[in-house]
């Protein structure tokens, strides 16, 4: 499993056996994520010390036997805090394996709940899925990684889902915000300037970057550098090179992708094109 060269030490992974979860260990004593989204939706156990974490407009602290869990497309930051670590375990689940637990779990995939909390104080579901990610290491069998997988993540949406929550179609907030983000969903590896971005929407530059942010909960530049990151990811999978893949997505050069990279998601851009090989 590739490994972070630094104190803060990281670990990713994918699972033959659990198609479409990435799974992360992590012991961070100064790592910051900035705020950014996940195409997956993300759970994370905390083992050991702590995090603050920011989300929904609310800060929060992730403590030892908590989990957090934020939906696909939900904006969150966080980073060490209230402790002089932060080790935790975590899963990242995209849209093939959330497809797969709505059949498993006899549920229509449109109605496969969100959720309503950030954080979940919860022995039992924290247990759950700390073991379960303890099994993707220790030579469990593959039936008792995936059954393990299926019944963690039926007790989850049991416990804490909600069928009132729906991710938002992108740009259905407001048709001036949905105009300038399909501008920067289909312009993302050119350079954009504000000045196009607020002809697209139809707006002024400065209502455009408080409504943006208001609605999407990432401003311009951020939405766009996490739009860039997401299509890298794209293309690492396939196996583009590093220098190639930074081009193609419209970072200046290979250091600006692995410098966003490591902020956003924890790992370099190699330890990521490593673990989906």
């Amino acid at each position: 499993m590739p490994r972070a060269p630094d104190a803060n030490r990281c670990d990713l992974w994918a699972d033959a056996g659990l198609p479409g979860v990435l799974l992360m260990r992590a012991d961070f004593t100064s790592h910051e994520f900035t705020p950014h989204v996940h195409d997956e939706l993300v759970i994370a156990v905390t083992e050991e010390g702590g995090a603050e974490f920011d989300s929904r407009g609310l800060s929060d602290l992730a403590e030892a036997g908590t989990t957090l869990v934020f939906n696909p497309g939900e904006p969150h930051a966080g980073r060490v805090g209230r402790s002089a670590r932060w080790r935790y375990r975590a899963f990242y689940l995209d849209d093939r394996a959330l497809q797969r637990l709505a059949a498993e779990l006899e549920m229509p995939a449109e109605a496969l709940p969100g959720f309503c909390s950030n954080k979940l104080r919860d022995p039992v579901i924290a247990t759950a899925l700390q073991g379960l990610h303890e099994a993707t290491e220790g030579g469990a069998s593959l039936l008792a990684r995936q059954s393990g997988l299926l019944f963690a993540m039926a007790e989850l949406y049991a416990r804490y889902g909600s069928a009132r929550l729906r991710r938002p179609a992108a740009g259905a907030e407001l048709p001036r915000v949905g105009r300038a983000a399909a501008y920067l969903q289909a312009h993302y590896a050119e350079p954009i300037t504000l000045a196009q971005l607020s002809d697209a929407a139809g707006m002024s530059a400065f209502h455009l970057a408080r409504c943006f942010k208001k609605q999407l909960g990432l401003p311009p530049h951020a939405y766009l550098t996490q739009l860039r990151l997401q299509q890298a990811r794209r293309l690492l999978a396939r196996g583009l090179g590093l220098a190639e893949a930074a081009a193609a997505v419209g970072f200046y050069d290979q250091s600006a992708l692995s410098r966003h990279f490591k902020k956003i998601y924890g790992v370099t851009p190699g330890q990521y094109a490593k673990a989906v090989a």
